[in-house]
């Protein structure tokens, strides 16, 4: 078991004075809440003692010379700590302590041991087996100073018994309630402190009243009504109120205080949200506190997670801790809490009133560990230039933080563009440690693009405690420039024009992780491109790392436009006389000079190579025939390398619809053609796109209009095998184009 040892300092008298804590490394820190103005005795012992807490303990009782805590698990143990020197004794049972005494109680069948853990007295054995037997057994339910509080059950209905013993003997109480009164919960805040509610059923009616009880006796004293609609929780007794929470039907949860000496009751809600369920109560002086226990570990916000101090004067509230995960009443009546605050971080802590009587919550003993979010281990993203083709395309952040509840995540934004991507991961129990990696994509499923970026890592307490802990920091993302990526992010992307004569730009990274929840996210190239016969994407021939595009007019003039990483720069005018061409592709450096070039078909069938020379003013060299008899094909794609030959390749589709691959020689010339198969006549479009699935080898896009309002693209998977240069098709998702007639490029 984890065992934290943890040192106590005894609590300043005076506001001037500094509370040292000294922790678990021996260290001492600065001041941790401001000490009252008037000295206030501690019912803990003036010697500094180490304290052995165990991780989940929970405080059951406190007396003057130590307390009870519970820590659950695969086994119950019970557990009494002394003050004075620190030193843990576990209790074997299961045990019951008496709010703000050093009682504790054991029961062993119908006998139960009322034991005083300070040694001042001898233990009180009570045997209950005079009435407490297997046809009326009797139940503990808790302890009011050295008085049982026990519960039988006639015809369904629970009775409350009070037992003690007195002068050697043992007294059996019933608590005297109205006829027809059916108990439902019981409360006790130390010795002589009493409360119970109960519904009363008077023929057809309906009443629900909580009631202070004399433990001495069993007789009420106090009676307060509540609505019969009501369900009331959490309970207090002080010397001059009575206050429970309350949730009315399809309301919210409420406080309800009375004071003792009238039967008015004044409700004000405490929590809009929510019903009074797990809601603590509390009296310190003449205030109340409230809160719900276990927010420290909570994987959510409430604002019920702060211990609350209300004032039974005014009405006044004040923020006394961050969370409390159990607490319990001292002898003075004041609290004990194990908690913490955001200022002083975890472990024991004393509320009571200051000199003017407003509450002081007071840390005793400290657990060595914040309870604001930290964060160590940092290994975080890279400055400088990081290289995603090196590094896998992602991008990658880990480190610890301090406690299980917490939500990390890693953004990262590009400073040009403004779209952001990221990671993020909720931690579950127990696990502290995280791992981010960033997949290189924004979020709308685009592979990000080169250039400058900044990146935020941000560890949020789940629970609302705390602020969120921020890292930041810069980073340039690099990758070499990939055939048919125009917006510079290493991803393929498909060029479409539509009926209205737009041109738009898909990555097809997005198209193929797009789903009916994430619509497509084009980068418009312009409009105005329905004057265009042709259109034909050929790489970079012009002289920079983007690929380009070239145009034909319905003139026949020739149009160059310049890729630029963000888009197409404008036009510029190659030349005219190109309306002799049927066909017309690029892409594949069939010359082997590391430059795509530009293939043509003209009306006689001859098959024409223009070699791209790199130059923008003039980007083709004199074209060379290659052959004739290429009339018999209706569309020409080059594909770059596709079926592992060392220069670009080319497809051919004939009349027939029968698709034929021409292996590139590196020399301007292609090898006798290879057969790949029939039925490619269903496509309207076949686009050499690159490596769509980034495996080293480009692949094919197929395009068939007649897909219905969804049309329908193929990915043909190259293998690299020039017999079999095509694996089996699959449809990426298409959720449409554009509007009427597409064209792909």
């Amino acid at each position: 078991m984890n065992h934290r040892p943890v040192l106590r300092r005894r609590q300043a008298a005076a506001v001037s004075a500094v509370l040292a804590v000294v922790t678990t490394a021996g260290l001492a820190t600065p001041a941790l809440a401001a000490a009252p103005t008037a000295p206030v005795q501690s019912v803990m012992g003036r010697q500094d003692a180490p304290l052995t807490l165990p991780d989940g303990s929970k405080l059951l009782s406190s007396g003057r010379t130590g307390m009870l805590s519970v820590t659950d698990g695969s086994s119950v143990v019970y557990r009494w700590t002394r003050f004075s020197d620190g030193v843990t004794t576990t209790l074997p049972g299961r045990r019951w302590g008496a709010q703000g005494t050093d009682t504790v109680a054991s029961q062993d069948g119908a006998v139960v041991t009322l034991t005083d853990m300070s040694g001042a007295a001898e233990p009180v054995v009570i045997d209950t087996s005079a009435f407490n037997t297997a046809a009326t057994p009797y139940t503990l339910n808790r302890v009011i100073g050295t008085t049982l509080l026990m519960t039988t059950s006639v015809s369904g209905v629970p009775a409350y018994h009070l037992v003690s013993k007195e002068e050697g003997r043992v007294v059996d109480r019933k608590v005297a309630l109205p006829e027809g009164a059916r108990p439902l919960l019981a409360y006790t805040n130390g010795p002589g402190s009493f409360v119970l509610h109960y519904n009363r059923v008077v023929g057809e009616t309906w009443t629900k009243h909580v009631v202070v009880v004399d433990p001495a006796t069993g007789a009420i004293s106090q009676t307060y009504d509540s609505l019969p609609s009501t369900v009331t929780r959490s309970t207090i007794l002080s010397p001059t109120h009575v206050a429970w929470t309350e949730t009315p039907a399809g309301g919210t949860a409420t406080l309800a205080v009375a004071r003792r000496d009238g039967t008015h009751v004044e409700r004000t809600t405490l929590d809009p949200l929510r019903n009074a369920d797990g809601i603590i109560l509390h009296s310190v002086g003449d205030w109340l506190t409230y809160n719900r226990n276990g927010g420290g570990t909570a994987g959510w916000t409430d604002a019920m997670h702060r211990l609350t101090a209300r004032s039974l004067k005014t009405g006044d509230t004040i923020g006394l801790m961050d969370h409390v995960q159990s607490s319990t009443v001292d002898p003075d009546g004041n609290l004990l809490a194990l908690g913490g605050t955001v200022e002083h971080g975890e472990g024991l802590y004393r509320v009571a009133p200051g000199a003017d009587g407003t509450p002081v919550a007071t840390l005793v003993t400290s657990a060595g560990r914040p309870t604001a979010l930290t964060l160590t281990n940092e290994t975080l993203p890279p400055a400088g230039a990081v290289d995603f083709d090196a590094n896998g395309g992602v991008l990658k952040a880990s480190g610890k933080v301090s406690r299980s509840n917490a939500r990390v995540g890693l953004s990262v934004t590009h400073v040009a563009s403004g779209l952001a991507g990221g990671a993020g991961d909720t931690l579950a129990t127990t696990v502290t440690d995280f791992a981010l990696t960033w997949n290189g994509l924004f979020h709308n499923g685009v592979p990000a693009y080169n250039g400058d970026y900044t990146w935020t890592l941000t560890a949020t307490p789940t629970n609302g405690i705390g602020p969120d802990v921020v890292r930041t920091g810069t980073f340039t993302l690099t990758r070499a420039p990939k055939a048919h990526d125009f917006d510079d992010n290493g991803s393929p992307d498909l060029l479409a024009r539509d009926g209205r004569g737009r041109l738009r730009s898909y990555d097809i990274t997005q198209i193929e992780g797009s789903s009916t929840i994430r619509p497509l996210d084009p980068v418009n190239l312009g409009t105005g491109w329905s004057g265009y016969d042709r259109i034909t994407a050929t790489g970079d021939i012009a002289g920079t790392t983007a690929p380009d595009l070239v145009a034909r007019d319905r003139t026949g003039v020739l149009w160059l436009h310049q890729g630029n990483g963000k888009g197409l720069a404008p036009r510029t005018r190659i030349g005219a006389g190109w309306q002799i061409y049927n066909t017309l592709t690029a892409g594949s450096d069939v010359t082997g000079d590391g430059r795509p070039d530009l293939l043509g078909t003209d009306t006689t069938g001859a098959l024409w190579l223009y070699k791209a020379t790199g130059d923008t003013a003039s980007p083709f060299a004199k074209r060379v025939r290659i052959g004739g008899g290429w009339g018999v094909y209706n569309q020409l794609t080059a594909t770059g390398n596709i079926a592992g030959a060392p220069a670009g390749d080319l497809l051919a589709r004939d009349t027939t619809g029968t698709l034929w691959l021409y292996l590139g020689k590196g020399d301007g010339t292609f090898a006798p053609r290879v057969k790949v198969g029939g039925g490619w006549n269903a496509y309207v479009s076949l686009v050499g796109a690159g490596d769509v699935d980034r495996d080293g080898r480009n692949d094919l896009i197929a395009y068939n209009a007649n897909g219905g309002f969804y049309s329908s693209l193929y990915v043909y998977r190259g293998t690299g095998n020039w017999n079999a240069p095509f694996g089996t098709r699959r449809a990426p998702y298409n959720p449409g184009l554009g509007e009427g007639s597409i064209d792909l490029f």
